[in-house]
C-alpha cells in the first residue's frame, strides 16, 4: 500500500472512529431523556402509573450502557494503537527484540 493510501485509511478511520463516538454518545443522551420523562410521567399525579413507562426499558438500559462500554473499550484500544505506532516509530524488529531503524556495526 503507498504512503498516501495509508494516510487516507488513516483518516477514514479516525472519522467512522469519530462518528461512530457522536453515535452513541447520541443514542445514550436520547435514551437517557426518554426515561427520565418516563418516569416523572409515570410518578406524577395520583400512585404510579405503569402504562407511562418505556416499552422494553430494561432492554434499553442494556443497550445504552453496553454501547456505551463497547465504544470506550474501542476508544481505549485506538489510543494504545496509536501510541503504539508512534513509539515504534524509526524502530524495527530484529530477531523478536525492538531495535533501531540503523544498526551500527562495531568495525
Amino acid at each position: 500500500m503507498s504512503r498516501n493510501a495509508v494516510k487516507a485509511f488513516r483518516i477514514l478511520y479516525a472519522l467512522a472512529l469519530t462518528g461512530l463516538n457522536a453515535a452513541v454518545i447520541a443514542f445514550y443522551t436520547l435514551w437517557q431523556i426518554a426515561d427520565t420523562a418516563a418516569i416523572n410521567r409515570m410518578e406524577t399525579g395520583s400512585g404510579m402509573d405503569v402504562v407511562q413507562m418505556l416499552p422494553n426499558s430494561n432492554l434499553m438500559w442494556a443497550a445504552a450502557h453496553g454501547s456505551l462500554i463497547m465504544l470506550i473499550i474501542v476508544d481505549i484500544m485506538a489510543f494504545f494503537q496509536v501510541m503504539t505506532a508512534f513509539s515504534s516509530h524509526g524502530k524495527v524488529v530484529y530477531n523478536g527484540k525492538l531495535g533501531p531503524a540503523i544498526q551500527t556495526t562495531k568495525v
